[in-house]
């Protein structure tokens, strides 16, 4: 009896923490599901990247060989609008989101603009911020390494 007794508390106890789990979420991660690169004031830290010395050919070649490594499904790639579009999958819960990559001539670089854009929910849980940060690291060791 005693035995049931602590299990039927661990229920109890798992109900209420996930039961509160959305309130606890929102204090850690803004409520939103939409992020671009230096649009997004909730994450100042994601901001378009730029590259000096590198033709915008070459970036979007980058892109997308960095797309395909992060197994995004490619739906468009248009070199002369520099313009990816691309579904990254969640692994958990196989949420499906879109991502946009744009590659454009700036002033002495070439600029990488990013938007990642769940398509359920009021809240990515910062699944969106993490996927950027995630692409523009392995975009900037990509780049490096050529």
């Amino acid at each position: 009896m005693k035995q049931f007794n602590k299990i039927y508390a661990g229920v109890i106890v798992a109900i209420i923490l996930l039961a509160m789990s959305p309130m606890l979420l929102g204090l850690v991660w803004p409520k939103i599901n939409d992020v671009r690169t230096g649009e997004t004031p909730e994450y100042p830290d994601l901001q378009v990247q730029r590259f000096a010395g590198k033709q915008k050919g070459e970036v979007f070649d980058a892109v997308l060989d960095v797309a395909q490594e992060m197994e995004w499904e490619i739906r468009e790639a248009n070199a002369d609008q520099g313009l990816v579009e691309a579904v990254a999958t969640v692994p958990i819960f196989r949420f499906r989101d879109d991502v946009t990559v744009t590659v454009s001539e700036g002033t002495g670089s070439v600029e990488v603009h990013v938007r990642s854009r769940s398509r359920v929910g009021k809240s990515d849980l910062g699944e969106n911020a993490r996927r950027i940060r995630k692409f523009q690291g392995r975009l900037a060791a990509h780049l490096s390494a050529r």
